[in-house]
């Protein structure tokens, strides 16, 4: 599949020399990025006009870099739907359910509404696409004939500093998803947790060997267990463990300190500073795993800032890049065991993402201190801070979820009685 490297790009110009050779030297006027989002195919040749897309927008100091990097995010889902299903991006007939931007959008629709993606993302998704669309076009790297969507004039009301309510004519697409959210209670992500019985199976087929990798059990052992996301376990480092510290009082969980302040630094959202709770059990295994010859082969591989991370790759690079929050290497990972999964009778693996391990982790964590009688206030104090949360509403979001899953089950099953009922009758009634 298409895969998006970030790459740290230094300038250099063309220099004609006196024997009329071409040579390039370093650019001293224009600054070196790091991190420039590059999209590749599946046969390792480079998508040109959108890696070009993306240095132009990088270079000319207009737009920051992780804009950038969140739009060739989007644009990278864009490229490997594009493998899956054998289409050119270039492709637009003039039937126009058969355009490539059409098929895009009704498969973020799709997506949206079941629940795969949240509402926001799949707005964002298209608009990316189309703002690139949109490049492509002003510079004639797809042709100016192709139907590709139909403008349109939209007004934007809003009150401005002063509270004066002000209009903008904003240019849009017939092709924009709308952002609108979805109905219900939904967690962090829009994900839903897994069951303890669906989290204990999936553990079970990732420990055996050639399902998953041991680095990527371990990874899922930490989400379901700590909560933490992806982006602080791929950055956890050796001194992250010599550092860790007990408390008497909880003598089956070790703490680990992330976040600014810290040292060594380890990556956590919106640079949130605390500690994340580790079972002992699984703290012992990551001691054995960094000790182990196959972890401490892949150290020599890495490059000098990176060596010191628990978890490698087999060739000794990150598995999520700590800038962006993502990384091809846990991307591949996953998507190789969600088909694995799904191949061995694991269905409810094929919408799994990783992020659902912290989703189970807040929901049995809430649920265990409500039934152990903890007032609302400890537990929201509490799960807030073993989840690193910025903004408590976010934490009070468990809360709702755990108390009104009882309300949920118990209507279901009232439903259930009430149909089975009614069936009966009717039964009863046709044999009559």
């Amino acid at each position: 599949m298409a895969s998006r490297e970030l790459i740290h790009y230094v300038p250099h110009r063309p220099v004609v020399r006196p024997t009329g050779e071409v040579d390039w030297e370093l650019d001293t006027a224009c600054r070196a990025i790091k991190g420039l989002p590059q999209i590749f195919w599946s046969d390792g040749t480079p998508w040109l006009e959108a890696n070009l897309w993306a240095h132009q927008r990088a270079t000319t100091g207009k737009t920051d870099i992780k804009t950038v990097q969140a739009n060739l995010r989007h644009l990278h889902n864009y490229a490997e739907w594009l493998e899956v299903n054998g289409t050119d991006w270039r492709h637009f007939p003039m039937l126009e359910r058969e355009r490539v931007l059409i098929r895009w959008r009704k498969h973020l629709i799709e997506q949206r509404d079941s629940g795969l993606l949240a509402p926001s993302t799949a707005s964002h998704c298209m608009n990316a696409t189309i703002l690139f669309y949109r490049y492509a076009k002003a510079y004639d790297l797809i042709g100016s004939d192709c139907p590709m969507w139909q403008e349109r004039q939209v007004v934007h009301r809003f009150h401005d500093t002063h509270g004066f309510s002000r209009t903008m004519l904003l240019s849009s697409t017939d092709l924009a998803i709308p952002n609108r959210a979805r109905h219900g209670l939904r967690l962090e992500g829009g994900l839903t947790p897994l069951t303890r019985d669906q989290m204990h199976e999936l553990l079970a087929f990732t420990a055996q060997e050639g399902n998953a990798s041991r680095e990527l059990h371990l990874m899922l052992q930490l989400g379901f267990f700590s909560g933490a996301r992806i982006e602080t376990i791929a950055d956890l480092k050796r001194g992250t463990l010599d550092n860790a510290v007990t408390d008497p009082a909880t003598p089956g969980l070790v703490y680990l300190a992330v976040g600014p302040g810290h040292k060594p630094y380890v990556a956590t959202k919106l640079n949130v500073q605390g500690r994340i709770i580790v079972p002992n059990w699984l703290f012992q295994a990551l001691l054995e795993y960094v000790a182990d010859p196959v972890r401490l082969k892949r150290g020599t591989l890495a490059s000098t800032e990176i060596k010191d991370l628990i978890f490698l790759t087999r060739f000794g690079r990150r598995y999520a890049d700590r800038d962006s929050g993502s990384g091809t290497a846990i991307g591949r990972a996953m998507v190789d065991l969600r088909r694995k999964a799904v191949g061995a009778g694991i269905k409810f693996a094929k919408h799994f993402h990783f992020h659902m391990t912290r989703a189970t982790f807040g929901t049995w964590l809430t649920s265990t201190l409500l039934e152990r009688g903890y007032n609302a206030k400890a537990v929201l104090t509490f799960v807030s801070d073993a989840l690193l949360h910025k903004d408590i509403e976010t934490t009070l979001r468990y809360i709702k979820f755990v108390e009104q899953t009882p309300i949920k089950i118990e209507v279901a099953n009232e439903f259930t009685q009430a149909f089975l009922g009614l069936r009966t009758r009717r039964g009863k009634d046709n044999n009559a």
